[in-house]
């Protein structure tokens, strides 16, 4: 029988664990082991998990309580090097399983030992369903083999979190996969890696995790701000390292529209909003690592002075300009 291991790192959600251990707690599927290990939390978040815990003894929990607060990366991590289940499922603390099935569901998709399953994800706003576009499968069959699955990824087929998705323990260890260290958006990085390995991933029909969006106001993905921005450059440079290392220009061709839509939309959208010194720092730096990673060489190879303004055209509401000549700034920019 097929051992589960459920990581979920515990930060400032004394509000909302409990909601969240009572939706594994129902399980039809009881083989499982919690791993719960609280993150240094300010509020008291640590004493509910105890108390939780002495009330439910028949419940395999491993808790863990960080001497220092060690961020999400190293905090799952933690929890990847405890785990002893066949298959791993990370959970965020405010989130739950849809029902008593969820588990079920997962573990019937492993019976062609695929190493990943992703299941659908009920994405709610101040506990309301609602339609997420980006969170909606788009998978075309059940099963992909082989460079299907980079293909899928590339083309934004499936949400790049961690969450909500069963990976095969074996799958993570004997590819050395582990969320880089002190990386906010460490799910974007996460995502692109293990699709890289990946021999076989499949898609469950069922509704199998509640994304409860920005429910928890205290947690670590609630606030955004130019630090978050030099983390997603920090993960285009990796993602333009690992591409070169693992020759993916060559396997597939969705992969240069997909660099170049996650250095325009993810990252110089935002800066262009912001003193062009801030911009052109950005600008020059992605260039730089297209140059040395990327087989074409003319990639964000303009002014950054005249880039910095087309960007503004196409992205800044406030500019004065927003809006004007797309076709014109469209074929500058080389969207």
């Amino acid at each position: 029988m097929k051992k589960i291991s459920i990581i979920i790192p515990l930060y400032n959600a004394e509000k909302y664990i409990v909601k969240c251990l009572d939706s594994i707690k129902i399980q039809d599927y009881k083989n499982f082991e919690i791993i719960v290990i609280n993150d240094k939390s300010k509020d008291n978040s640590w004493d509910v998990l105890n108390q939780y815990v002495s009330e439910n003894l028949n419940i395999n929990f491993i808790v863990i309580n960080n001497e220092i607060n060690l961020g999400l990366s190293k905090t799952r991590n933690k929890g990847i090097e405890l785990a002893t289940g066949d298959y791993i499922l990370f959970m965020d603390n405010d989130d739950t399983l849809v029902d008593h099935l969820s588990l079920q569901h997962f573990i019937e998709a492993t019976e062609n030992d695929p190493d990943i399953v992703i299941g659908k994800t009920r994405f709610l706003q101040n506990d309301e369903p609602k339609e997420s576009r980006y969170h909606t499968l788009k998978n075309t069959k059940r099963t992909y083999l082989g460079n299907e699955i980079i293909d899928g990824f590339l083309s934004s087929q499936w949400a790049v979190t961690a969450w909500n998705k069963l990976y095969k323990t074996s799958f993570i260890n004997e590819n050395k996969l582990r969320f880089l260290d002190d990386l906010l958006h460490e799910d974007e990085l996460w995502a692109f890696e293990t699709a890289i390995p990946a021999r076989a991933v499949n898609f469950l029909d069922f509704e199998t995790y509640n994304y409860y969006s920005l429910s928890n106001p205290q947690s670590m993905t609630a606030t955004m701000g130019l630090r978050n921005i030099e983390h997603y450059l920090i993960i285009l440079e990796k993602k333009l390292e690992l591409a070169k290392a693992k020759d993916l220009y060559h396997k597939t061709k969705l992969l240069e529209n997909y660099l170049k839509h996650f250095a325009n939309l993810v990252i110089l959208s935002r800066v262009c909003k912001l003193e062009f010194p801030v911009f052109k720092g950005f600008y020059q730096k992605i260039s730089t690592a297209f140059e040395n990673h990327f087989p074409q060489k003319n990639e964000f190879s303009l002014s950054p002075k005249v880039a910095y303004y087309l960007y503004k055209m196409k992205y800044d509401e406030s500019f004065f300009l927003y809006g004007k000549l797309p076709k014109y700034v469209n074929q500058l920019l080389k969207i």
